[in-house]
Protein backbone atom coordinates (compact mmCIF):
# COMPACT_ATOMS: atom_id res chain seq x y z
CA UNK A 1 0.00 0.00 0.00
CA UNK A 2 2.99 2.49 0.76
CA UNK A 3 4.38 1.54 -2.49
CA UNK A 4 1.07 2.48 -4.29
CA UNK A 5 0.49 6.33 -2.57
CA UNK A 6 4.76 6.69 -3.57
CA UNK A 7 3.54 6.10 -7.04
CA UNK A 8 1.03 8.47 -6.84
CA UNK A 9 3.04 11.12 -5.09
CA UNK A 10 5.01 10.75 -7.81
CA UNK A 11 2.86 11.12 -10.61
CA UNK A 12 1.40 14.05 -8.57
CA UNK A 13 5.01 15.89 -8.59
CA UNK A 14 4.83 15.54 -12.35
CA UNK A 15 2.12 16.94 -13.15
CA UNK A 16 2.72 19.97 -10.69
CA UNK A 17 6.39 20.26 -12.74
CA UNK A 18 4.47 19.91 -15.65
CA UNK A 19 2.60 22.50 -15.15
CA UNK A 20 5.25 25.42 -14.20
CA UNK A 21 6.91 24.08 -17.53
CA UNK A 22 3.72 24.76 -19.60
CA UNK A 23 3.70 28.34 -17.56
CA UNK A 24 7.14 29.04 -18.75
CA UNK A 25 6.32 27.96 -22.21
CA UNK A 26 3.22 29.75 -22.94
CA UNK A 27 4.14 33.07 -20.99
CA UNK A 28 7.70 33.49 -21.51
CA UNK A 29 7.80 36.43 -23.24
CA UNK A 30 5.44 37.93 -21.17
CA UNK A 31 7.51 36.88 -18.23
CA UNK A 32 10.71 37.86 -19.99
CA UNK A 33 9.01 41.72 -20.49
CA UNK A 34 8.22 41.66 -16.93
CA UNK A 35 11.34 40.61 -15.90
CA UNK A 36 13.65 43.52 -18.13
CA UNK A 37 11.34 45.86 -16.52
CA UNK A 38 11.76 45.07 -13.17
CA UNK A 39 16.06 44.43 -13.49
CA UNK A 40 15.34 48.25 -15.48
CA UNK A 41 13.44 49.90 -12.44
CA UNK A 42 16.47 48.19 -9.74
CA UNK A 43 19.62 49.16 -11.75
CA UNK A 44 18.06 52.88 -12.17
CA UNK A 45 16.59 53.38 -8.78
CA UNK A 46 18.33 55.26 -6.28
CA UNK A 47 17.47 53.29 -2.73
CA UNK A 48 18.15 56.50 -1.22
CA UNK A 49 15.78 56.22 1.45
CA UNK A 50 14.61 53.06 3.86
CA UNK A 51 11.07 52.77 1.14
CA UNK A 52 13.04 49.76 -0.17
CA UNK A 53 13.46 48.07 2.97
CA UNK A 54 11.36 44.74 2.82
CA UNK A 55 9.66 43.70 6.13
CA UNK A 56 11.19 40.88 8.30
CA UNK A 57 14.57 41.33 6.12
CA UNK A 58 17.11 43.33 7.75
CA UNK A 59 17.56 46.89 5.97
CA UNK A 60 20.79 47.37 3.95
CA UNK A 61 22.16 51.01 4.37
CA UNK A 62 24.67 50.03 1.11
CA UNK A 63 22.45 51.14 -1.70
CA UNK A 64 24.59 48.76 -4.13
CA UNK A 65 24.20 46.32 -1.89
CA UNK A 66 20.62 46.59 -2.22
CA UNK A 67 20.48 46.43 -5.89
CA UNK A 68 22.62 43.37 -5.92
CA UNK A 69 20.33 41.80 -3.45
CA UNK A 70 16.90 42.99 -5.77
CA UNK A 71 19.10 41.88 -8.70
CA UNK A 72 20.06 38.14 -7.40
CA UNK A 73 16.18 37.79 -6.47
CA UNK A 74 15.40 37.95 -10.05
CA UNK A 75 18.19 34.79 -10.92
CA UNK A 76 16.07 32.49 -10.88
CA UNK A 77 13.67 34.11 -13.72
CA UNK A 78 16.55 34.84 -15.66
CA UNK A 79 17.74 31.22 -16.03
CA UNK A 80 14.37 30.35 -16.56
CA UNK A 81 14.08 32.87 -19.59
CA UNK A 82 17.41 31.50 -20.77
CA UNK A 83 16.48 28.01 -20.75
CA UNK A 84 12.82 28.72 -22.79
CA UNK A 85 15.06 30.37 -25.49
CA UNK A 86 17.32 27.34 -25.96
CA UNK A 87 14.30 24.89 -25.81
CA UNK A 88 13.12 27.04 -28.92
CA UNK A 89 16.16 27.18 -30.29
CA UNK A 90 16.81 23.34 -29.96
CA UNK A 91 13.16 21.86 -31.31
CA UNK A 92 13.15 20.49 -34.37
CA UNK A 93 11.26 23.09 -36.96
CA UNK A 94 7.88 21.27 -36.41
CA UNK A 95 7.95 21.34 -32.89
CA UNK A 96 8.89 24.96 -32.85
CA UNK A 97 5.65 25.71 -35.00
CA UNK A 98 3.61 23.42 -32.25
CA UNK A 99 4.99 25.66 -29.83
CA UNK A 100 4.05 28.97 -31.62
CA UNK A 101 0.81 27.86 -32.16
CA UNK A 102 0.23 26.53 -28.54
CA UNK A 103 1.04 30.04 -27.50
CA UNK A 104 -1.12 31.65 -30.22
CA UNK A 105 -3.91 29.92 -28.88
CA UNK A 106 -4.02 31.29 -25.83
CA UNK A 107 -5.36 34.44 -27.79
CA UNK A 108 -8.02 32.90 -29.42
CA UNK A 109 -11.91 33.18 -28.20
CA UNK A 110 -13.22 30.98 -30.82
CA UNK A 111 -11.13 28.14 -29.27
CA UNK A 112 -10.72 29.41 -26.09
CA UNK A 113 -10.07 26.13 -24.04
CA UNK A 114 -9.46 23.87 -27.19
CA UNK A 115 -6.17 24.73 -28.05
CA UNK A 116 -5.49 21.06 -29.57
CA UNK A 117 -7.99 22.21 -32.29
CA UNK A 118 -6.35 25.58 -32.94
CA UNK A 119 -2.93 24.45 -32.60
CA UNK A 120 -4.30 21.27 -35.02
CA UNK A 121 -6.06 23.21 -37.72
CA UNK A 122 -3.10 25.64 -37.99
CA UNK A 123 -0.77 23.29 -38.10
CA UNK A 124 -1.81 21.45 -41.28
CA UNK A 125 -2.61 24.50 -42.70
CA UNK A 126 0.91 26.24 -42.30
CA UNK A 127 2.70 22.65 -43.09
CA UNK A 128 0.59 22.57 -46.02
CA UNK A 129 1.83 25.98 -47.31
CA UNK A 130 5.14 25.42 -46.10
CA UNK A 131 5.91 22.26 -48.29
CA UNK A 132 3.62 23.36 -51.00
CA UNK A 133 1.47 20.78 -50.50
CA UNK A 134 -2.38 20.22 -50.20
CA UNK A 135 -3.72 19.78 -46.34
CA UNK A 136 -4.78 16.53 -47.25
CA UNK A 137 -1.37 15.45 -47.71
CA UNK A 138 0.07 16.57 -44.72
CA UNK A 139 -3.18 16.16 -42.46
CA UNK A 140 -2.02 14.74 -39.22
CA UNK A 141 -3.83 14.28 -35.97
CA UNK A 142 -5.07 15.97 -32.45
CA UNK A 143 -3.09 13.09 -31.20
CA UNK A 144 -0.41 14.04 -32.69
CA UNK A 145 -0.11 17.35 -31.98
CA UNK A 146 -0.94 16.52 -28.30
CA UNK A 147 1.63 13.71 -28.11
CA UNK A 148 4.26 16.66 -29.78
CA UNK A 149 3.11 18.79 -26.95
CA UNK A 150 3.86 16.10 -24.25
CA UNK A 151 7.25 16.13 -25.66
CA UNK A 152 8.30 20.07 -25.75
CA UNK A 153 6.88 19.81 -22.17
CA UNK A 154 9.17 17.06 -21.48
CA UNK A 155 12.33 17.94 -22.89
CA UNK A 156 11.91 21.45 -21.10
CA UNK A 157 11.17 19.95 -17.55
CA UNK A 158 14.20 17.53 -18.13
CA UNK A 159 16.35 20.49 -19.24
CA UNK A 160 14.89 22.23 -16.53
CA UNK A 161 15.46 19.47 -13.74
CA UNK A 162 19.36 19.14 -14.95
CA UNK A 163 20.10 22.82 -14.19
CA UNK A 164 17.74 22.91 -11.04
CA UNK A 165 14.62 24.96 -11.82
CA UNK A 166 12.44 22.51 -10.64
Amino acid sequence: MAEKEKEIALEEEIKADNVVVTGWLLYCKERKREYEQKKEMIINSSFSDRFSEVPGKAYISDSTARKAVKLAELEKTEKWIELIEEVERRLPWKMQLILRLRRESKYSRRFKGYWRVYVHMKYVEKIAAILNKSEEDVWVSEETIRRFWDKIVNYTARLAGKRGLL
